[in-house]
């Protein structure tokens, strides 16, 4: 399992991978299968069916407290308009910092996935702008109006809704960027199959985890111990998790896959390649450290998973 709180480092590099391997027309494909306003991805549309403008409001509420954001948000149903003015977008700032302290290169047209929320928005009869301005710096703006009453005018006044936020207000911890993990292993398994999963989750390896795996050569399986409790402690799940490390072998027991409870708990189905963001990743690690990892056995209902690593 990938934890949610290093999704943004997969997603870009995912980004990277489908425009090296298949064209950048490949990842438009890729963003207009993950943002199709079917209700069973994104789920923007859900909100804005049911609540007309005022759904902006209530999904990027949970999004961007969730992602802990510095943002201000603007509703005015009355005039017919939404604005969210993002300060310091999380998602492209943890990527511009992964950029200065691991050295990964943020995927170049990286915010422009977000205007695929477009095809949620028109689906309803609203208009979508989006103003890329800032970006460099992880800044940006969007205003979502309803043409049949904005008449282009932004003001502010009584009959408008605020919300203001700094990242410092809110813990980052977004759950539901398991979904979008695990849409993206579908559309790789899916379309080209296991050798592409494998590919693209070796690439994530060796791009995200340099530094786990210079500590676990001077460390050994400690550091690689420590790291998948840190996982499970970051998705608020500890009690999820065993391991046991004698001096050559570390046995793992996961009870339940944190990322995959949340699936079926949303509604989501699990992809049949989500185990393999876990098989992949701990094979990669194994092999570039000098160790064999065995997954003994896996849930694919649960998530559950049994697998260890040994000494070569």
């Amino acid at each position: 399992m990938i934890s949610c709180t290093e999704f943004i480092l997969s997603y870009s590099e995912l980004f990277t991978y489908l425009e090296d391997t298949r064209g950048r027309q490949e990842v438009d494909r890729f963003w207009n299968y993950l943002f199709e306003p079917t209700g069973d991805g994104i789920p923007l549309i859900n909100y804005v069916e049911k609540e007309g403008i005022r759904g902006c409001f209530s999904y990027w509420s949970g999004t961007l407290n969730e992602e802990a954001a510095d943002f201000t948000m603007y509703l005015n149903e009355k005039a017919g308009w939404f604005l969210n003015v993002m300060h310091h977008c999380p998602s492209k700032g943890r990527l511009l910092t992964a950029k200065d302290d691991i050295g990964i290169v943020p995927y170049h047209d990286y915010c422009l996935h977000c205007d695929c929320y477009r095809q949620s928005i028109q689906k309803v009869g609203l208009e979508y702008i989006y103003n890329f301005n800032g970006i460099d710096h992880a800044a940006c703006s969007l205003l979502i109006y309803d043409p049949k009453v904005f008449d282009g005018r932004v003001i502010v006044d009584e009959n408008t809704e605020i919300m203001d936020r700094k990242a410092s207000q809110n813990e980052y911890f977004h759950r539901d960027f398991h979904s979008s993990m695990n849409m993206g292993i579908e559309y790789l398994g899916k379309n080209f199959g296991l050798d592409a999963v494998t590919e693209y989750l070796t690439r994530y390896t060796h791009a995200v985890y340099q530094q786990l795996l210079t500590d676990i050569r001077k460390e050994g399986l400690a550091a690689l111990q420590a790291k998948i409790q840190d996982t499970y402690k970051k998705e608020k799940t500890p009690e999820a998790l065993e391991t046991v490390l004698t001096e050559k072998e570390l046995k793992v027991t996961v009870h339940f896959c944190p990322a995959v409870r949340h699936l079926h708990n949303t509604g989501r189905k699990v992809s049949s390649w989500y185990r393999y963001t876990t098989e992949v990743v701990m094979d990669v690690i194994a092999r570039e450290t000098g160790y064999v990892f065995t997954m003994d056995s896996y849930d694919e209902e649960t998530g559950a998973a049994a697998y260890h690593f040994t000494a070569v």
